[in-house]
């Protein structure tokens, strides 16, 4: 099961999500008028406050911080510029930021590293980071270690386009993650690790205070806070509140070995071979193809000999309590591949 920049890639993560998704479902959307003096609505509780302005709400800690660092004619007391929430996608646009002058912090949950599974994205797309400064040109290079000619669109009612040199290159999201953090530590910015975020607190005039509680001593205060957190974020599920997302992408897929090598020498950016399916009580959906070649244009590997292949089955639908579990989207999966890769 793909989830945005990472990937849950255990069973017992993946019954996490079913989790999730089974909640989801489940849910109803409801209105909470934030601008009511009255805290229960109709039974419905106020939302947790994770980020607020409400001074009798928040971490006194850091009300505390803020005053004490508060001037009358500035906030140059506060500890950095810019606190960026989430380092994964994060540490690019921190870097990009300490490149411009400001001082940053970025703030990881968990340990600061990339997946080992690839990521895959066009040469000009990457090289948008070298001309930013982000990653120097042989930090790009070392980085990609799959490179095949393109990609293929392709439908069930026989359309099908090839786009060369489009997201043709896997790259090492675990050696790109690696070089940037050692960019940015160079230029004089800050990483956080292992330190979940507990809450916010943010002052017109002064700035925002970051609860890291983690036995820390003190918040950390900033003149801007970033959320880079993912779909997971606390601050969007506040924001969210009551809000029922209108539809959903499911995503399940596999990076395995076992696909014929000759053919293995270019990606598709979205197939389809099969109509919309009608799944009765479940409701109607069409299932969707990506894949990309592992293991191959670099590193002295030939197109033609590798067998291992990212692959990629999704769908979009809406979060209505009949929509079928991520279990049987998988089984689809696994009965479906053999039609869309008969190598298998």
């Amino acid at each position: 099961l793909n989830r945005t920049s990472g990937a849950v890639s255990t069973w017992q993560a993946f019954l996490r999500a079913e989790e999730s998704w089974s909640r989801l479902k489940q849910s109803e959307s409801f209105n909470y008028d934030r601008k009511l003096l009255r805290k229960v609505q109709e039974g419905i509780p106020p939302p947790y406050q994770f980020c607020t302005q409400d001074g009798a709400a928040g971490g006194p800690s850091g009300w505390s911080r803020l005053r004490t660092q508060a001037t009358n004619d500035n906030s140059n007391n506060l500890d950095y510029d810019v606190v960026v929430c989430g380092g994964t996608l994060g540490i690019f646009l921190a870097t990009a930021l300490q490149l411009q002058g400001y001082n940053v912090c970025l703030l990881e949950a968990g340990r600061l590293q990339g997946r080992e599974q690839e990521w895959n994205i066009s040469r000009k797309d990457l090289m948008e980071l070298v001309h930013l400064g982000v990653i120097s040109e042989q930090d790009a290079e070392d980085a990609v270690t799959t490179e095949f000619q393109g990609c293929r669109s392709a439908f069930d009612n026989g359309y099908e386009r090839f786009s060369k040199d489009v997201l043709n290159l896997g790259v090492s999201p675990f050696i790109l993650i690696e070089r940037v953090a050692a960019r940015f530590k160079s230029l004089g910015g800050t990483v956080i690790e292992q330190t979940p975020l507990r809450g916010i607190v943010v002052s017109e005039l002064n700035g925002a205070a970051l609860d890291l509680g983690n036995g820390r001593k003190q918040p950390i205060t900033t003149r801007l806070v970033i959320d880079s957190m993912g779909n997971a974020s606390p601050i969007t599920r506040q924001q969210r509140y009551g809000v029922k997302p209108d539809g959903i992408c499911a995503v399940v897929g596999t990076c395995a070995g076992g696909y014929d090598k000759e053919t293995n020498v270019i990606g598709d950016i979205i197939y389809t071979n099969s109509q919309i399916t009608d799944k009765q009580e479940n409701g109607k959906m069409q299932y969707f193809w990506e894949a990309f070649p592992v293991g191959i244009g670099r590193n002295g590997k030939q197109p033609g000999t590798s067998d291992v292949k990212t692959t990629y089955m999704f769908t979009y639908m809406d979060a209505d309590a009949n929509r079928p579990s991520l279990e049987s989207f998988m089984e689809d999966y696994w009965d479906q591949l053999p039609q869309y890769q008969p190598s298998i």
